[in-house]
């Protein structure tokens, strides 16, 4: 094609413009940039899609460029609403913007310098071919109207790319220090409607359906705004939003690591004995068990991931005890008919049975379990960023902060599943936390079916069903990885 034929984008452009000049010849009224929804005059916009995987996918509105300064928004009930009292959109007309004066903010931030961003949450995309068709069209047709530059990035499903976790935003910095830019948290900040807000936050005001977005904010440690915050100046007062009923930052750690403490951890080596693990999945106990029990060399080991049958399991525990071994079953032992047939053969066998109780509830435990499918990929992400940080900047370093004026430069590379590193000194103002990762097998992801079974068959276990003890066991995360683990995951 000739360099001087005009293309597709061109062309329409060009109509664009010569219809916006009839319209100002024009002695009709013209419209507002403030018209809400699809009844607009300005066609979709032309947008540069591209599809990671099953991941996400990014576009690029308006050729937008890498800005140190990005204001980050949710797109449902933050920039547009449905455009009637319907809770779930129809097709990718069905929007409006959530306030008349969206537009023009938007304007008015890209006119001080701000690039702009949408990250969003969009599940049941992946795999859905012609939603994903309609998604893009809404976002054509949103960014039709405002005719400004625009990054956007859509979470298909749940990964290490969905809000509160923060691989969008990483993908977000290192797409940016590919044009050398690096972005400044300082003067950046996300908004969205997913708060924490209660109920009443304001008069009348519904609870929020999700805390995600200030999630979101927090683990990236830039500034967050509601959308009634920004567009209309209105506050929420801190004692009418909360994190949830969980907050991994809260979960205490000056605690004993069991209890009882004035009994010993472990049977006296070259005993027999039968421990029998009770707790979550995900509540900690295989890394217990690895960590302070079979550390020892003192017992065998009974897992029903790995033997895949309770029948199993069983055949297990019973040769141990029948060779006077110590042997610690880890599994979930919900309830007592599932612990009675492993207490029964310790009794036939004459050793004493204890039970180890995990004492981390439903929300630790679900945090635990996107915390091991999930760190390793977020790590993976922010280590690239600062990989590239430091390919282009000297003042750009990975540390951990000391009190005086030498900082420790940290460089992380990863192998499998084990983390290295090399220490120099230097002097720099840049503080950035570093967390190991964890070193234990990769895990996926369990379904939240999983932990409604394990509750809903749970009996707390009583010495009356034959237990010699039970110990309480306390779910303290690793120092070396607690960074990682305080972020926020769902």
């Amino acid at each position: 094609m000739s360099s001087n034929t005009p293309t597709k984008a061109s062309r329409r452009r060009s109509n664009s413009q010569e219809r916006e000049a009839e319209l100002r010849r024009s002695k009709k009224p013209m419209f507002s940039i403030f018209q809400m929804g699809a009844d607009a005059p300005t066609g979709p916009a032309d947008i540069a899609w591209k599809t990671h995987g099953t991941s996400f996918i990014v576009g690029e509105a308006f050729h937008p460029k890498a800005g140190s300064r990005v204001a980050a928004f949710d797109l449902d009930s933050t920039l547009i609403k449905v455009n009637g009292k319907h809770k779930w959109p129809k097709n990718a007309d069905d929007w409006t913007w959530w306030y008349h004066g969206v537009p023009s903010y938007l304007k008015a931030l890209a006119d001080e310098g701000f690039t702009l961003v949408v990250i969003t949450n969009q599940g049941g995309l992946d795999g859905k071919v012609e939603k994903q068709k309609e998604m893009k069209l809404k976002f054509e047709k949103i960014c039709g109207q405002l005719n400004l530059p625009m990054w956007i990035l859509i979470s298909m499903q749940k990964d290490h790319n969905r809000k509160p976790m923060t691989g969008l935003w990483h993908w977000l910095e290192a797409r940016f220090l590919e044009d050398d830019v690096e972005i400044n948290t300082a003067e950046s900040y996300y908004v969205g409607d997913a708060a924490g807000r209660e109920k009443d936050w304001k008069a009348g005001a519904v609870k929020d359906f999700n805390n995600t977005d200030r999630k979101f904010a927090d683990s990236l440690g830039i500034a967050f705004h509601t959308p009634e915050h920004l567009f209309l100046h209105q506050a929420c007062p801190d004692h009418k939003w909360s994190y949830g009923a969980f907050d991994p930052k809260k979960w205490p750690v000056n605690v004993p690591l069991f209890s009882p403490t004035s009994t010993p951890l472990l049977a006296t080596p070259g005993t027999s004995e039968l421990i029998l693990f009770c707790g979550y999945p995900a509540s900690g106990k295989s890394s217990f068990a690895h960590k302070h029990v079979l550390s020892t060399g003192q017992y065998e080991y009974v897992n029903q991931d790995t033997l895949k049958t309770k029948d199993k399991c069983l055949k297990a525990v019973e040769e141990g005890l029948k060779n006077k071994k110590a042997v610690v079953v880890d599994n979930t032992n919900p309830d007592v008919a599932t612990r009675a047939p492993y207490i029964a053969i310790a009794k036939k066998y004459n050793v004493p049975v204890r039970c180890f109780l995990f004492q981390a509830d439903k929300h630790l435990a679900t945090h635990n379990n996107y915390f091991r499918a999930f760190h390793r990929p977020l790590i993976a992400a922010s280590d690239a960023v600062t990989e590239k940080s430091l390919k282009t900047s000297t003042a750009t370093t990975t540390t951990i902060t000391t009190t005086d004026t030498t900082t420790t430069t940290v460089t992380s590379s990863t192998d499998g599943d084990q983390s290295s590193s090399t220490t120099t000194s230097t002097t720099t103002d840049k503080v950035v936390k570093v967390s190991k990762i964890r070193d234990e097998p990769v895990r996926e992801r369990l379904s939240e079916m999983v932990f409604a079974s394990y509750a809903n068959k749970y009996q707390e276990p009583s010495l009356k069903e034959g237990f010699d003890e039970i110990k309480k066991i306390n779910f303290i995360p690793d120092e070396d990885i607690r960074a990682t683990w305080e972020r926020w995951y769902f």
